[in-house]
């Protein structure tokens, strides 16, 4: 082979190697440089956790879920203890209404006779002090027993007209004005339990002749 030719040859080589590097080159992403790619740092190795440290993380996780779970059944009891406590204090209440009302009604029953006995007396004759005297002492106890039981009596006398304490039995005319719409005089007291009317009074009332 002459000089020639072996330099000839070496050419082709030299190119056909330098093909090749070119074709095994990636290229680059978009926008990025060779330099740009340099600096970018390596991926972060993966960390294989051990057995101990897997089943730590589990535990972990189980108590996370059970702490989960015991804030529910707390706030559950809560919601029980309060919806407990209303439905205690409703029961309470109407029980203590029941009471009131069994009250009212045996006192109401009772309070006739506080009226019977009052009667007796204002018809006593005085020519028997020795029964009117018997008789006062038995409306006396009786009358401190029913106010055991709260009742009270009331004289609206000279009070304004208000039927939810009093009973109109009739009208009368008075001469003074201050005297029109109130109770100008009882026919028989009030009764109260507590602050409750069980019996409003029956009374008269006034009427000026300038209210016509």
């Amino acid at each position: 082979m002459t000089k020639a030719q072996t330099q000839s040859s070496q050419e082709i080589e030299d190119h056909n190697a330098s093909d090749e590097s070119t074709e095994s080159v990636e290229p680059l992403e978009d926008g990025k440089s060779v330099d740009d790619l340099k600096g970018e740092p390596d991926p972060e190795p993966v960390v294989e956790l051990s057995p101990e440290q897997v089943r730590i993380e589990e535990l972990e996780s189980e108590v996370e879920a059970l702490g989960e779970t015991l804030r529910s059944y707390a706030e559950r009891a809560d919601r029980m203890r309060a919806e407990f406590e209303a439905s205690k204090s409703r029961i309470e209440r109407e029980h203590a209404r029941n009471l009131q009302g069994d009250k009212v009604k045996a006192v109401t029953g009772l309070l006739g006779v506080l009226d019977s006995l009052d009667q007796a007396l204002a018809n006593a004759p005085s020519s028997e002090p020795a029964f009117v005297d018997g008789m006062n002492l038995i409306r006396q106890e009786f009358e401190t027993a029913l106010s055991g039981l709260g009742l009270s009596r009331f004289d609206p006398s000279g009070e304004l007209f208000d039927p939810e304490r009093h009973e109109a039995l009739t009208v009368m005319a008075v001469p003074d004005e201050s005297q029109n719409n109130r109770v100008v005089h009882v026919m028989k007291q009030g009764a109260l339990v507590g602050e409750k009317v069980v019996r409003a009074a029956s009374v008269v009332v006034g009427k000026h002749s300038s209210a016509s």
